[in-house]
C-alpha cells in the first residue's frame, strides 16, 4: 500500500511537469476570407489580384505589427519596392498558394479564401486594382485561425479595411 502511495506521489508532480510545459493549439487552422465590399451596393466587374511575398526589409520599413488581423493598407508603396527576386520567398508564396488553391494573380468579384495553419507567420502582399486605382495590403493571411478580412472600395472616396 505504502509503495502505491509512493508511486502515486511521484508520478502526480511529473504529470504536472509535462502538463506545464504542453503546449495546445487553439484551432490548427482555418480560412481566411478577403471580402471585397462597395459602398451602396453598386454592382462592380472584376477586381484585379496579384500576390507577393512580403520581404524582412519592408515589413520593418512599414511598422507591420498586425500577425492575425485584417491587414493593413500600405501607404507610400510602389511597385519597385516588391522584392519579387527572393527565390526562397517566392517558393514558400507557392507552397501557400497551392494548398490555398488559389494562384498568385487573377480576377475576383467579391471574395477569395485563403486556407490558413495556426502556427504559419508569412506576411504577404495584396494588390487590388480596380479602374486604374491600386491599393497594396500588407497581411499574414495564411496564419492563424477563421477570420475576416473586408475592403470597402470606393471609387471617389478613401479605401478602408476591417
Amino acid at each position: 500500500m505504502k509503495l502505491k502511495f509512493l508511486r502515486f506521489i511521484i508520478f502526480i508532480p511529473l504529470l504536472l511537469q509535462i502538463h506545464t510545459k504542453s503546449i495546445a493549439q487553439v484551432c490548427g487552422g482555418g480560412i481566411v476570407k478577403f471580402n471585397i465590399y462597395t459602398l451602396n451596393g453598386n454592382a462592380v466587374k472584376n477586381f484585379d489580384y496579384e500576390i507577393f511575398p512580403a520581404s524582412e526589409e519592408l515589413t520593418k520599413k512599414f511598422n507591420y505589427k498586425d500577425n492575425w488581423g485584417c491587414g493593413e493598407i500600405m501607404y507610400g508603396i510602389t511597385d519597385s519596392m516588391i522584392d519579387r527576386n527572393n527565390e526562397a520567398l517566392n517558393n514558400k508564396l507557392k507552397k501557400w498558394l497551392a494548398l490555398s488553391k488559389i494562384s498568385s494573380k487573377g480576377k475576383i468579384k467579391s471574395s477569395i479564401n485563403f486556407k490558413t495553419f495556426e502556427t504559419v507567420y508569412f506576411p504577404m502582399i495584396l494588390k487590388i486594382t480596380q479602374h486604374k486605382k491600386t491599393i497594396y495590403i500588407l497581411g499574414n493571411y495564411f496564419g492563424g485561425c477563421n477570420r475576416q478580412a473586408s475592403l470597402i472600395w470606393n471609387d471617389t472616396y478613401d479605401i478602408s479595411i476591417h
